[in-house]
């Protein structure tokens, strides 16, 4: 198609960006152009989902790592303290304390009947007498009665006896020293006595039991 003379081609708008700018009638219509759509982030969010798996697939091989340790470990087995190890209570000769009194059990002797005499009938045992010999000191700073009924002996099946105090008064009328009956004793003094337990025959007493006073806590002494 030829032009005539004279006759000018029609302006052409200079391309921005690659792209053919439409006549300004036509923009005055459609508006400024719109900018390029944004690229989503989504490298970003696939890179936290994979440490977040990591992460969990690291707290499932812990906790079956310790679940493994702990079923493989063997329990502890609870030790049964032997005789050996246990305390063992203090003999004859040996001082003990109770309250504001020392005692030694100095001897064990066993009778029939005591505090005979030609004058007295003394006291007979149902079964037989333990007689137990003691040192008692007030180690206190006041002055303590010493009773012989808050004393008690205990056979090898556990059972506990009373001591005989008529055999005691008798045995105080014998020796004419015997101190366990109902003796006050003072600050630093010390006194002898023996107390008598009433017990079948055949049937020695394995240990005595001796308080200050009747209600106090008491110490174990082994009479074998």
């Amino acid at each position: 198609m030829a032009f005539q003379q004279g006759q000018q081609d029609p302006p052409q708008s200079p391309p921005l960006g690659g792209r053919q700018m439409p006549p300004a009638s036509m923009q005055q219509e459609w508006g400024p152009p719109s900018p390029p759509p944004r690229r989503k982030r989504t490298g970003l969010k696939v890179t936290l989902g994979v440490l977040g798996a990591l992460i969990v697939l690291l707290f499932v091989a812990a906790a079956l790592g310790s679940n493994h340790r702990s079923s493989s470990t063997p329990a502890a087995v609870p030790t049964t303290p032997t005789p050996a190890s246990a305390a063992v209570a203090p003999g004859i000769g040996t001082k003990v304390r109770d309250g504001q009194f020392e005692f030694v059990v100095t001897g064990v002797a066993h009778a029939k009947s005591v505090g005979a005499t030609q004058f007295w009938l003394g006291d007979t045992a149902q079964g037989e007498y333990l007689i137990v010999s003691l040192k008692v000191t007030n180690i206190g700073n006041r002055s303590q009665t010493l009773d012989d009924s808050a004393q008690d002996v205990y056979d090898s099946a556990g059972r506990k006896y009373d001591a005989s105090s008529a055999a005691d008064i008798d045995l105080a009328g014998v020796n004419g020293q015997n101190s366990t009956w109902l003796d006050d004793i003072n600050p630093g003094n010390t006194v002898y006595g023996k107390i008598a337990f009433d017990m079948p025959k055949r049937d020695a007493g394995t240990k005595i039991e001796l308080h200050d006073f009747l209600l106090s806590g008491g110490v174990t002494v082994l009479l074998k």
